[in-house]
């Protein structure tokens, strides 16, 4: 079992960083006009921040998953 804390901290945590990459790519779309390709520097710009949305999810989801923030 899950304790529905912990799931619903992991639902709002997704769902922020989800809203992230739209805006993400919803930018690159409107400045370069496509959400792949441009300019080697914005893809690289782009795969980092995408990649530094995933990593904020799985740290944070971790650490409220063992306790560690959250004050449970």
């Amino acid at each position: 079992m899950v304790p529905p804390g912990d799931l619903s901290f992991s639902v709002a945590l997704y769902l922020g960083t989800s809203v992230c990459c739209f805006i993400i790519l919803v930018t690159r779309r409107l400045v370069i006009g496509g959400e792949l390709g441009g300019p080697a520097w914005s893809a690289r710009l782009s795969a980092a921040m995408l990649a530094a949305l995933w990593l904020v999810y799985v740290v944070f989801s971790s650490l409220k998953a063992y306790g560690q923030i959250g004050g449970e």
